[in-house]
């Protein structure tokens, strides 16, 4: 997980989306499951990508998930609402490191850390950033 950043810190996120802890996200003990977890931060992720870069993800060149790491760190009851903090936590020359924190009512409940890797899916190999990417991407780290 992140070195010497608390992604339990709202003042840290600069990108934020919105979403709803949908009843058919509940557990046996009626609290968010941890596959939601995931799928809050995958739609943070794919908000961020469309926002901020403009991605079509009908591309044939897209995101490919080489690692996610979530930390559960409390349990969420239904009904909530979302808050999804988004930013970069390191640019390199094909793949970014992404960071969140899945908030509700101004509390942490997890938090994620997403190495992600341009890819060309047809061939499967990794696609360099341009230079306006790298730039857009820098504006949330």
């Amino acid at each position: 997980m992140a070195e010497n950043i608390d992604l339990t810190q709202r003042d840290i996120f600069k990108f934020w989306t919105h979403d709803t802890f949908r009843f058919a996200d509940l557990d046996a003990l009626n609290h968010l499951n941890n596959i939601s977890s995931a799928i809050y931060c995958e739609t943070g992720r794919a908000d961020f990508f469309v926002r901020v870069l403009n991605h079509d993800f009908s591309s044939k060149v897209n995101w490919v998930i080489a690692n996610l790491n979530i930390t559960y760190r409390l349990p969420v009851d239904y009904p909530n609402d979302i808050l999804i903090g988004t930013k970069i936590g390191k640019i390199g020359n094909s793949s970014v490191i992404i960071h969140q924190g899945l908030f509700t009512k101004d509390v942490c409940f997890s938090t994620a850390e997403t190495v992600l890797v341009k890819a060309d899916l047809k061939t499967g190999k990794s696609v360099p950033f341009s230079d306006d990417m790298k730039e857009k991407l820098s504006a949330y780290l």
